[in-house]
């Protein structure tokens, strides 16, 4: 639609990404450059960035669980999993088909390594964002509550 590229991050990517990450990531804490070389170190294929017009305009952050019993993924209907750890696209750039394009992208990597049941977080504010994963197939599965005392 805008010659969307999706593509792997790269390490001239990091002050853009660290600018998205920043103002877009539900992360508790202010994202380093540290955090993107682990997201990169820990898998480099999972960890893709869109760009428009040589500019990254959202990344996405994948991880294969490994850590996942056989007996959940059993009650869950599947082999092997993965998950969405971070997506974030520049708030311009929205309703274009970006996330849904980084999206695709990770769940055809996740297909050809066998990962069968991904899974996300996702603000309850976002409400956007919840509508796209719902159009795409992902549904509630649980409530993650807080509180301050």
């Amino acid at each position: 639609m805008l010659g969307t590229v999706i593509r792997n991050y790269d390490s001239k990517d990091s002050k853009e990404v660290l600018v998205l990450a920043e103002k877009y990531a539900s992360w508790d804490t202010t994202p380093t450059e540290a955090d993107l070389g682990g997201f990169w170190s820990s898998d480099p294929e999972l960890f893709l960035v869109a760009e428009v017009d040589g500019k990254a305009v959202g990344f996405l952050v994948g991880r294969e669980s490994r850590d996942m019993s056989d007996e959940v993924l059993r009650r869950r209907g599947a082999t092997k999993a993965g998950s969405i750890e971070t997506l974030a696209v520049d708030a311009q750039y929205r309703r274009r088909g970006i996330a849904t394009d980084l999206l695709n992208k990770v769940f055809d990597l996740f297909r050809q390594r066998g990962v069968d049941y991904v899974s996300l977080a996702v603000p309850a504010e976002e409400e956007g964002a919840r509508r796209l994963y719902e159009k795409l197939g992902f549904r509630e599965r649980a409530y993650f509550l807080s509180r301050k005392l």
